[in-house]
């Protein structure tokens, strides 16, 4: 809700709050969890070294618990983090790794928000026509789905063919 609101400083003390109970707890998959959480906010933040740290500890404690969850869901928070700093062909070899693992994992909507980064990046580097296709299979999905993120991924598909 926080992050909704604007409020990703707020939300990163929450989500570190959460790591340090998860630990006590000794809970190695909220663990993995919250440690891509907190990348993800620090990516909002623009604080990419720590966002690039975070995410790592969190794809490495992925992996060794089996987690494919978390693993496609850091996947994608590295993408967008390289994104930010603009390594687009590293950003875009994440989203690919992510997007077949939500496709392994039949997890449509979050295969559909991996696409629209997907999209994002393409759309960065200047190939408009990859980022036109990359996220019409977003759209697809999420009108399938009747999200209300399909509005927003129809305005960049709306904005692309106005310019």
């Amino acid at each position: 809700m926080l992050e909704r609101q604007g409020r990703n400083d707020e939300a990163l003390d929450q989500v570190q709050q959460a790591l340090d109970l998860y630990q006590t707890a000794g809970h190695q998959i909220g663990q993995a969890r919250v440690l891509n959480t907190i990348g993800w906010y620090q990516a909002l933040l623009g604080n990419h070294d720590e966002a690039l740290t975070f995410c790592g500890r969190a794809l490495i404690l992925s992996r060794e618990l089996g987690y494919r969850l978390g693993e496609a869901a850091t996947l994608d928070s590295l993408g967008t983090t390289h994104q930010y700093l603009g390594h687009h062909p590293r950003a875009l070899a994440y989203y690919q790794q992510a997007l077949c693992l939500w496709r392994e994992l039949h997890n449509r909507y979050y295969e559909a928000t991996t696409l629209t980064h997907l999209g994002d990046t393409r759309h960065a580097t200047g190939d408009r026509e990859a980022a036109c296709d990359t996220w019409r299979q977003a759209l697809i999905i999420l009108d399938d789905l009747h999200h209300p993120d399909a509005d927003k991924v129809r305005a960049k598909l709306d904005h692309l063919k106005a310019t």
